[in-house]
């Protein structure tokens, strides 16, 4: 069977280490070892059984950054939280999952006093139901119930939601708090001396199943239908790799005669998106002053893609590399939003003039659209599709 680009990784590394690489916040190890067969099936709930080291296609340095959903309990009492640390890989033999629970969530007494659980994946469009799971406390209320979340159990009784796209269940091998005396540096210090949840207890547990919802080998068609236009965005800035990596993808997009007609700066320069929406504001008072939540003229993104094309052609091919774009973006956990009006401003006002200069786009092309990009701020649902318009000739 073909290996994917996870399981190749891990051939690599196991000669080397064979046991668990540390990344900045949480371990991380690459698997070798499949996981115990269960006779569990979750196809009443649509769920379809993965083999972990064959099918789980994500990037396990940046699976637990981008959160998950960390549940424990039993049929009569159960609580989730969101996570944002832990770690894949394989210890002792056995295929293992790590993560971690400070001191005082509500949820560690369910960890305690439980022999599984589960960790749970949600689309880009659920990221509703992560932000409220990290918000809110099941001290408070029962934070499933509100969101509407339907739980069901595996055949050990591990609870789990069933709008979740990816269900992984682990037997718990191994938990102990972090001990203090043992922190080798000042970094596990420094987030201690200010965290009032206390220190973090680590659980270790053994892989004994994985499902998804649907075919696992569909990602990108799962990319293309949970896309959305984002027009909230978090500060923080988009990572140098994942946007080469977009816009690689999108000048690997097809054109006519293979001319690849398009031009792409990608602007990582902070500095320059505030210092064009300083001249934007002050044109454009009246509107920035109607929005509260005003940071930038590009709908607070931290990052822009600007696309030229030749004057009078090529936007057909453009059109298609900004579908690469995004669906790329998607994958990657990112939010976009394809622009017009601060292209209209950057083409009419002469105080931008110089800014259009700098993106430094050749004499004879001219700026088509700019795509905004960064860390979803919101999660809109999908708008209606006609499929009307679709006709079938037989």
């Amino acid at each position: 069977m073909k290996k994917n680009r996870f399981h190749a990784s891990c051939l690599a590394l196991a000669a080397k280490c064979k046991t668990f690489l540390l990344a900045p916040a949480f371990a991380v190890a690459m698997s070798l070892t499949l996981f115990p067969s269960s006779s569990w099936a979750q196809e009443e709930n649509g769920f379809a059984k993965i083999n972990v080291v064959e099918d789980f296609a994500d990037n396990g340095f940046q699976w637990f950054r981008d959160a998950q959903l960390l549940c424990a309990g039993n049929q009569e009492s159960s609580n989730a939280m969101t996570i944002g640390w832990g770690g894949i890989g394989t210890l002792w033999g056995r295929t293992a999952m790590t993560v971690y629970v400070a001191e005082k969530r509500y949820t560690k007494s369910f960890m305690d006093n439980s022999q599984y659980f589960t960790v749970m994946s949600f689309d880009f469009t659920q990221g509703k139901i992560l932000d409220y799971m990290g918000r809110n406390s099941g001290r408070d209320g029962d934070k499933a119930k509100a969101l509407g979340l339907h739980t069901a159990y595996t055949a050990n009784g591990t609870p789990y939601y069933t709008e979740a796209t990816m269900v992984i269940e682990c037997r718990l091998m191994y938990a102990a708090p972090f001990d203090p005396k043992n922190f080798k540096d000042d970094v596990p210090q420094r987030m201690y001396s200010n965290f009032p949840a206390g220190v973090h207890t680590e659980y270790i547990g053994e892989v004994v199943g994985a499902w998804v919802k649907g075919s696992p080998t569909n990602a990108t068609i799962n990319s293309m239908m949970e896309r959305r236009s984002i027009r909230k965005y978090k500060d923080t800035p988009v990572e140098h790799a994942k946007l080469e990596q977009i816009a690689l993808c999108g000048i690997n997009a097809p054109s006519g005669m293979n001319q690849q007609p398009w031009e792409i700066r990608v602007v990582e320069d902070y500095s320059f998106i505030q210092e064009l929406t300083d001249i934007y504001k002050k044109a454009h008072a009246e509107e920035v002053n109607r929005d509260a939540g005003f940071k930038n003229m590009f709908r607070n993104a931290p990052n822009i893609i600007c696309v030229a094309t030749p004057k009078g052609r090529g936007q057909l091919d453009a059109g298609m590399l900004a579908e690469n774009m995004m669906v790329a973006a998607q994958s990657l956990g990112l939010g976009t939003c394809c622009l017009g009006g601060p292209v209209r401003f950057l083409l009419s006002s002469p105080d931008a003039k110089p800014y259009l200069d700098r993106l430094g786009f050749s004499p004879d092309y001219e700026l088509l659209y700019i795509l905004a990009v960064g860390y979803p701020d919101e999660f809109p649902d999908a708008k209606p599709r006609d499929a009307a318009k679709v006709k079938y000739i037989k």
